[in-house]
């Protein structure tokens, strides 16, 4: 599944839930995965330009270019390269289709929950926010306490 954040990074969660996640500029990316043995994520950052010859990982960046050239296209979004990229990345850790609405969970734990007729709203635990995004794209933000 490839996804383009609000922040202009754009990611891959792959079958084998390995995930790749490439900053806006399009110059770095970091892999991750679990390690045998490990519980939290091992990200290991590379620049476009030199990274390990290995044949899966190969692939995989090409799956990341394609989504990153495709998702960019399809939501008329500048790919803008004046922005420093940002040192951690955020990255979808956890995703569920339903027949309604397609949930993420991401690294930073917010939660969002796409709706198929469009809507969206986004759960920011930290921030103690409710997002919602109506029909016609409007936000508007809740605090927590009140939306409950």
């Amino acid at each position: 599944m490839g996804y383009l954040l609000s922040d202009g990074s754009t990611g891959v969660y792959f079958n084998d839930s390995t995930k790749i996640i490439m900053d806006k500029n399009g110059e770095n990316f970091e892999y991750i995965e679990k390690k045998q043995g490990d519980r939290a994520d091992v990200n290991t950052p590379y620049k476009l330009s030199n990274y390990p010859p290995e044949r899966e990982l190969q692939k995989k960046v090409t799956l990341l270019q394609h989504f990153r050239n495709y998702l960019y296209a399809d939501s008329k979004a500048e790919l803008s390269k004046d922005t420093p990229a940002e040192s951690a990345y955020c990255y979808g850790k956890k995703w569920m289709k339903t027949k309604h609405a397609i949930m993420f969970r991401l690294s930073n734990k917010i939660v969002q929950v796409n709706f198929t007729d469009k809507t969206e709203i986004i759960l920011s635990s930290e921030q103690k926010l409710v997002t919602y995004v109506n029909l016609k794209g409007e936000r508007s933000e809740h605090p927590l306490a009140s939306a409950l």
